[in-house]
């Protein structure tokens, strides 16, 4: 409990919404690098790994590119027969880029 005279402190901004953590919030920490989210921001059905831990966006975005890269490797071939198939999964991704271009201007 925080006292009257306490000032609040400001832990970290979270890695989702890009606010401060104030040391009274509850807050997670990614599993791996360590960032810290509030706890109101993270969608754990998202976010949260077959084992538990909690992933911060970028390392799960890099957890389920690691993923896909393995389908893709292993299974290149086999995906290249269904042309629809083929250019439905080509079509997504190349969404997915122009999305986080957008975001990154």
């Amino acid at each position: 409990m925080l006292l009257s005279n306490e000032k609040k402190r400001v832990i970290v901004k979270c890695a989702i919404c890009n606010r401060e953590i104030v040391n009274e919030e509850r807050y997670v920490k990614c599993s791996i690098c360590g960032a810290l989210m509030h706890e109101d921001c993270i969608d754990r059905e998202v976010l949260e790994d077959s084992e538990g831990n909690i992933l911060c966006p970028y390392d799960a975005v890099l957890a389920a590119l690691d993923w896909f890269d393995t389908i893709i490797n292993t299974y290149h071939a086999s995906l290249k027969v269904d042309s629809e198939k083929h250019s439905d999964i080509i079509e997504r991704l190349k969404n997915y880029i122009k999305l986080l271009e957008e975001e990154a201007t």
